[in-house]
């Protein structure tokens, strides 16, 4: 039998919406195909079990028209998760009389939803063109331009608030962040009970959300008066990055502290923590 030696690629002009097939390429080469769509998806399609390369091809080509249904899976599952990128492995196998065999061999990503709706997209396409038996090994990578900008600005914001953790004799850990004009400093503790990297996963919080805290700041200082001092609480973050904030003892003078203070601590938003862990954080206004 025949060794499969056809390779195509195609570029596909379909944004999140629809369009139209842009151009078409193909070279003879080791028995395999590659697809990419400028949207979301990118696929190479890999003969396996003696398939001819003329069922190759007609298998490659018939999965290529299902690109479109395929997107649809990838698009509902970034539809509230947009950082979510991922790849799987699918062999597809047809047979006398039976139905598409799809049988996913490997995936990356949090791709359970993804692969349940593309799996049934497979067992469902049309193969009437693709002589019997033949299968092939699909590799399809899930990739966006939403999902690419999420995960940078998660990187420069996880960069940006990077703290030098100090442990203490009593395994207990303690680390501080200032705001880039260093009008204010947080300073975070946890005892040794706590997570490993509970420190920065809390002020990474107050990293995004410092913001509330430079303006309760600026009311601090109406009216002329300083607004040095300190705002200290006692953090209880749940599984689910629910957090609970207790106020302590409060040194900034204006009597809009206490207020503003506590808003901006319930303003800021956490990530979900490995286990429950409690804080104890110290927000200093520089004057």
């Amino acid at each position: 039998m025949a060794v499969a030696t056809w390779r195509c690629t195609w570029m596909i002009a379909a944004v999140l919406g629809g369009g139209s097939l842009a151009s078409a390429q193909a070279d003879m080469s080791q028995g395999e195909a590659a697809r990419r769509s400028r949207s979301e998806a990118k696929f190479a399609v890999k003969g396996t079990g003696g398939t001819p390369s003329e069922r190759l091809a007609k298998l490659g080509q018939a999965v290529g028209d299902q690109m479109g249904e395929i997107r649809g899976c990838y698009r509902k599952l970034t539809a509230n998760a947009p950082e979510i990128a991922g790849a799987l492995q699918i062999k597809l196998a047809l047979a006398d009389g039976q139905k598409p065999s799809v049988e996913v061999t490997n995936s990356q990503g949090r791709a359970d939803e993804l692969v349940k709706c593309v799996s049934k997209v497979l067992r469902d396409a049309p193969y009437t063109d693709v002589g019997r038996p033949a299968a092939a090994v699909l590799s399809l990578e899930f990739d966006n331009s939403r999902a690419k900008g999420q995960a940078a600005m998660n990187a420069r914001s996880a960069e940006r608030a990077k703290v030098a953790v100090q442990e203490s004799a009593d395994g207990g850990r303690q680390g501080s962040w200032s705001t880039e004009g260093s009008e204010i400093r947080f300073t975070v503790q946890t005892d040794a009970s706590a997570p490993a990297d509970a420190v920065e996963l809390v002020m990474r919080g107050f990293h995004d959300g410092y913001a509330a805290f430079l303006d309760c700041r600026r009311k601090c200082e109406k009216g002329g008066a300083s607004p040095e001092g300190d705002i200290e609480a006692t953090l209880d973050l749940d599984r689910r990055g629910k957090a609970r904030v207790k106020l302590g003892a409060i040194s900034v003078a204006h009597e809009r502290a206490p207020t503003c203070g506590a808003k901006a601590f319930n303003r800021v938003k956490f990530e979900q923590p490995s286990a429950a862990l409690k804080a104890r954080v110290t927000v200093h206004f520089n004057p």
